[in-house]
């Protein structure tokens, strides 16, 4: 859920360029017949050639594409408030109007595929993600969503391509360091894993998984006082992280310090069952 949270934080609500935007679109709808309605007639005394008689009925062409844009922006607007709401389809529906105005709209490809991940749809964000990239190869931001569905779809070697892409275009998030420090753990590559996890513990020392993955990486190694250590820093951050009151709980347990493990054992238990429980 924190993840989520951070994903949907990347761009800033503008409420007041919403209404303006908003009324430029309606003004679009109404001149360019969106609705079914012709473009209206100018009124001239009788007798008077109109000075656009030429021009009547016929959109000039530079005019509808900017007022294209600007409506392509405000269901680009539309979606992210959707987004931010959890109404994860009406978004869609949004950003996919904002593209089908402004082919090519790197930001509401990238929401698109946002909205499917957060509804756990990666199979179908990453097409997203991709266009997204097509045009905006540069934006690193994109690359990170794409990594992260990789990482959901258990593919590790597109996610790392991706991350450490993102890494190189300057985007440092401790989740994509967090990530690297996962796949490198599981590839069995302890040293790189440790590093990983340290520079996602400095970039965001009060995210908690690091603590715990690196306190594990420890304890692969021979290490049980350190680990501990971590494993008790990853619960200042978070009282109620449960990978992490899980694995403390077993290490205390093989160390002999019977009644600390089984406490720490009993609130893992605790929180597992009410977050079955959770609809």
């Amino acid at each position: 859920m924190a993840h989520q949270q951070q994903l949907l934080s990347i761009s800033q609500n503008h409420t007041g360029r919403d209404r303006l935007l908003g009324l430029l679109l309606a003004l679009f709808i109404g001149s360019w017949g969106w609705i079914g309605c012709g473009q209206q007639e100018r009124q001239t005394p009788a007798g008077e050639p109109s000075p656009n008689a030429q021009k009547e009925g016929k959109p000039q062409p530079l005019k509808v594409e900017q007022e294209k844009q600007l409506a392509a922006e405000v269901y680009y607007r539309r979606g992210r408030r959707y987004l931010q709401n959890g109404q994860y389809e009406e978004a869609i529906g949004e950003f996919s109007r904002a593209v089908r105005l402004k082919p090519g709209f790197a930001l509401a490809l990238d929401q698109i595929g946002l909205a499917y991940t957060l509804q756990r749809r990666s199979g179908e964000a990453i097409p997203y993600y991709k266009r997204a990239i097509a045009q905006a190869p540069e934006n690193g931001i994109f690359l990170m969503h794409l990594g992260k569905t990789y990482m959901d779809l258990r593919d590790y070697a597109e996610a790392k391509r991706a991350y450490r892409r993102a890494l190189e275009l300057g985007v440092k998030r401790a989740k994509i360091y967090y990530d690297l420090g996962v796949v490198s753990e599981r590839e069995n590559e302890l040293e790189a894993a440790s590093s990983y996890f340290q520079q996602a513990i400095q970039v965001n020392s009060e995210f908690a998984d690091p603590y715990c993955r690196l306190g594990a990486v420890l304890e692969k190694q021979g290490e049980p006082t350190e680990a501990a250590y971590l494993y008790q820093q990853a619960l200042k951050k978070d009282p109620r992280h449960i990978p992490t009151l899980y694995r403390l709980a077993q290490l205390y347990l093989k160390q002999g310090h019977r009644e600390k493990g089984l406490r720490l054992l009993r609130d893992f238990q605790h929180l597992k069952q009410a977050e079955r429980e959770q609809p």
